[in-house]
């Protein structure tokens, strides 16, 4: 069920490292009302059809509080979710979904949310021609594990200016209801796991914690097969698959899951453009003193 994503990772990893984005003002679309039920405290949403659906309830913060379960939601893809899946999550009573995806991923890979009426925040940008530019750096001869994980965290920075709006609106949204929120790429590990790190610095989550959320996609991840084509696969498809086969297990695991690197690189971006991360959440996000006491007394107990 996850052998389909690999073009979009690259494409979000690439694309933002060669300037290939164009990004609009992000679109939304209003719910209605949402479901609020007693719920199991799961880190990681056992789902049919999920792909690194997470709850980032429970994480502790720097003054003794701690982030409520049931109201802050990440993960990849949704495409697969099942019937089962989508009973489970109406008791979440998600009300509001942010995909950070690109218009073609989304078109791709398009959400059929059942779970209630929602609202809906999507970023409409464009991929550019990435293969190319890609396939020549990989295709080096003593190319490593080590060259890939610098290519990732080399990427990190651009994926931090990409999505500033993206982020920005996520803010936006949290400020404006306190419903359940779940926000979501392809993998859920990139993009997403900025935008985790982001949400979790600005709740007083301190940085090793924030860290160890992030790392926690390449143990969820692990298992995933990248190498099986999708039956519907296309001639472009089938050249990437077909190039990918040849490269070693190392290499894959760097691109398909994460590095410390690739977030402490982020980071350092958002510290150059604003002295600090959360200097960055306050200049780049647009989120004050005041609506970040907001945040942490709607989001904390």
């Amino acid at each position: 069920m996850q052998n389909k994503f690999v073009n979009s990772i690259l494409a979000a990893a690439v694309a933002v490292s060669l300037g290939a984005c164009s990004a609009t003002t992000p679109v939304a679309e209003k719910p209605q009302s949402g479901v609020a039920t007693e719920i199991e405290h799961t880190r990681v949403l056992p789902l049919e059809g999920g792909r690194n659906f997470r709850d980032l309830g429970g994480y502790r913060t720097e003054d003794g509080r701690e982030v409520k379960w049931g109201k802050l939601y990440r993960s990849g893809v949704l495409t697969n979710l099942t019937d089962n899946d989508y009973d489970y999550l109406e008791k979440r009573g998600i009300e509001t979904v942010v995909d950070f995806r690109s218009s073609e991923e989304r078109k791709k890979e398009p959400t059929h949310w059942r779970a209630g009426e929602i609202e809906r925040l999507t970023w409409d940008y464009a991929m550019g021609d990435w293969e190319a530019e890609f396939a020549k750096v990989l295709a080096r001869p003593d190319f490593q594990a080590g060259d890939m994980v610098k290519l990732m965290a080399d990427m990190y920075p651009d994926l931090v200016r990409q999505q500033i709006p993206a982020y920005r609106a996520m803010f936006d949204s949290l400020l404006e209801s306190d419903e359940p929120l779940l926000f979501h790429c392809t993998a859920g590990k990139d993009r997403t796991g900025v935008g985790a790190a982001l949400l979790l610095t600005a709740l007083g989550v301190d940085r090793e914690t924030v860290m160890e959320d992030y790392l926690l996609s390449s143990e969820v991840l692990k298992d995933t097969d990248i190498m099986k084509l999708p039956e519907d696969a296309s001639e472009k498809e089938k050249r990437m698959y077909a190039f990918f086969s040849r490269l070693s297990q190392p290499v894959k695991d760097a691109l398909v899951g994460v590095q410390a690197s690739y977030l402490e690189s982020a980071f350092a971006e958002m510290e150059r453009q604003a002295g600090s991360v959360e200097g960055f959440i306050e200049q780049e996000l647009d989120v004050d003193k005041r609506e970040l006491a907001q945040l942490r007394a709607t989001y904390l107990q």
